[in-house]
């Protein structure tokens, strides 16, 4: 029994004895002939890389360029005739399924995985692009009060972010505040000359939100209070205090 290994190296030594055939014809003249060698020599090359290969499919294809080619040998260099022809290249055919149909063909490659699906947009992530855009402008601005005022923003942002459940807060707080300083970023951006009421004014900003922060940490602070006294209180009543 010949192995997988050896049986792939018959097809290309199958195209040797054209090889003086196809010199032969060529310098004859014989132009038909010499397609027939050509085409003799070059399916069976191209069966030996399919088989090679190994992909799903290869050995069927393999067989069907063993059978065209010899039935061009046949036909146009011998002359055989088309049914001497195509019997030989059902022969062929048939010979190369039986040699090939054992050896185990590479499963398709798998198809490329699928992009991961983007994250969820958080509910302030546009908040935030906004302060950033706020703060780069704030840095070109000869307003010292911006940033300071930006900073206390993004400190409710972060504040905010952890307690979800006050989404509705956070947006009338960023309504009034974020939106007030976007605009006034804007304007003066745009050349405006700071008015002498606007120094108080950021001060103010920065104020309410340093005091909302401030809130918000010791509303914390309370309900982690709570949360100690009630769990201490179920431990001692359990007897583990």
């Amino acid at each position: 029994m010949i192995n997988a290994f050896w049986r792939r190296w018959i097809l290309p030594f199958t195209v040797v004895p054209l090889l003086p055939a196809t010199l032969f014809n060529l310098f004859a003249g014989r132009e038909w002939a010499l397609l027939g060698c050509v085409l003799g020599i070059a399916l069976p090359l191209v069966a030996a890389w399919l088989v090679r290969r190994g992909v799903k499919g290869d050995a069927q294809r393999a067989a069907l360029l063993m059978g065209g080619a010899v039935a061009a040998v046949g036909f146009l260099g011998a002359e055989a005739g088309p049914v001497a022809s195509l019997v030989l290249a059902l022969g062929a055919w048939g010979g190369t399924r039986l040699l090939y149909h054992e050896i185990a063909e590479a499963p398709a490659p798998p198809p490329p995985p699928a992009p991961a699906a983007p994250a969820p947009p958080r509910p302030l992530d546009d908040a935030r692009a906004r302060l950033l855009a706020i703060t780069a402008a704030a840095q070109r601005i000869p307003e010292p009060r911006l940033l300071p005022v930006a900073a206390a923003i993004g400190a409710v942002l972060d504040a905010f972010e952890r307690r979800p459940e006050r989404l509705e807060e956070a947006r009338r707080f960023l309504g009034v505040n974020l939106d007030g300083l976007e605009r006034i970023a804007a304007r003066l951006s745009a050349g405006a000359e700071p008015p002498p009421g606007l120094p108080s004014l950021l001060r103010e900003m920065e104020g309410a939100a340093t005091g909302l922060r401030s809130r918000l940490r010791e509303e914390e602070s309370a309900a982690l209070a709570v949360q100690v006294n009630v769990l201490g209180g179920k431990l001692r009543e359990a007897g583990y205090g």
